[in-house]
């Protein structure tokens, strides 16, 4: 096998590969995507009903952290679940990383014995089956709409998608140039005259 087609299975194969990873990253940011897109929709009254944002008032019930990329750190993958007065059909999803988690920790702490006595009021947005948090309050704290959606979910947001939108195009270019691309056939060098072999 030549090198050329070596190369041009090679520029299919990381093709495919950064598509994939693409894909499986847009999947994290997709509903905080589709949050802030959301937000807009209702500010500028091109929102539905249903986009509305709702508000709940209770007692933690149940938190848990993802397991694959718990305390990473890594925007998206970070995250917390949690369920409010014992409701299993209504799952919160907040998304932060670990300077917002040591802010709410002054107030509020998921891991600790009293968590669930805390009363708590949070906003969030249906994206799914899951309520993506935009701000939780109680009498000791609150973790603001411009901490979690303007000083940490807009920026990563953006970045996020930049970097999809980088790897799917990139992963799009090298399978087009692999298969476009039409390796030179070498001709076979003749030996000079006079030289024996």
């Amino acid at each position: 096998m030549s090198i050329l087609r070596v190369r041009k299975v090679a520029f299919i194969n990381f093709g495919l590969l950064l598509i994939f990873l693409a894909s499986w990253i847009s999947w994290y940011i997709y509903p905080l995507a589709r949050t802030i897109t959301k937000e807009f929709s209702v500010e500028y009254g091109f929102a539905a009903a249903e986009w509305e944002e709702h508000f709940f008032y209770g007692k933690v019930s149940y938190a848990a952290v993802p397991s694959l990329f718990g305390g990473s750190n890594i925007p998206f993958f970070d995250k917390i679940y949690f369920q409010l007065n014992g409701d299993s059909k209504c799952t919160f999803v907040l998304y932060v990383n670990d300077d917002l988690l040591d802010e709410l920790a002054e107030w509020f702490d998921f891991s600790e014995s009293n968590a669930s006595d805390v009363p708590m009021e949070v906003r969030a947005v249906k994206v799914g089956d899951k309520f993506i948090v935009k701000s939780m309050a109680s009498t000791d704290g609150a973790l603001t709409w411009e901490d979690l959606m303007d000083g940490y979910h807009f920026y990563w947001c953006f970045v996020g998608v930049s970097i999809v939108a980088f790897m799917f195009i990139l992963g799009i270019i090298l399978i087009f140039v692999a298969l476009v691309h039409k390796p030179r056939q070498l001709k076979p060098q003749e030996s000079p005259s006079g030289v024996e072999s």
